[in-house]
């Protein structure tokens, strides 16, 4: 589940054209905090994950339902 949240993460900032310095400044954590969160994305806390949705505009629920 978390490679196939990466993957989501990844693509989304791709689309919105965030760079992972970027996210990390607008999710208000440092840029290797932010490394590791979207390396193991199961990390997040829901407010972050929360934060993160709001940012790539996605839904918090879409993110929580993935299934591998």
């Amino acid at each position: 589940m978390n490679e196939k949240l990466k993957n989501i993460i990844e693509y989304e900032m791709f689309r919105k054209r965030i760079n992972k310095i970027e996210m990390a400044e607008y999710m208000q954590m440092s840029y290797p905090t932010m490394l590791s969160k979207i390396k193991s994305p199961g990390t997040f806390k829901i407010s972050e994950a929360d934060r993160l949705c709001k940012i790539l505009n996605i839904e918090l629920t879409e993110l929580l339902n993935i299934k591998n």
